[in-house]
């Protein structure tokens, strides 16, 4: 008897085709809204596409800012 591949066993062309997240889950882009927040004083900024808020300093205070979607 011959066994076919059906889904999810191991069919389809390389690179993973396409079924997850891959390797190791990795990090997932959050998009273009949301805001940057500052885990220390609350001030928010509208988020920038392209420039993370973890690169931004918060200017109230100086801490570095977070992501909130």
């Amino acid at each position: 008897m011959v066994r076919g591949r059906g889904k999810g066993q191991g069919g389809g062309g390389g690179r993973g085709g396409g079924r997850g997240p891959g390797r190791m889950g990795g990090p997932q882009a959050a998009g273009p809204g949301g805001e940057c927040v500052c885990p220390n004083c609350g001030h928010r900024e509208p988020h920038v596409a392209g420039q993370p808020c973890y690169q931004k300093k918060c200017p109230k205070c100086g801490t570095q800012m977070i992501r909130e979607p």
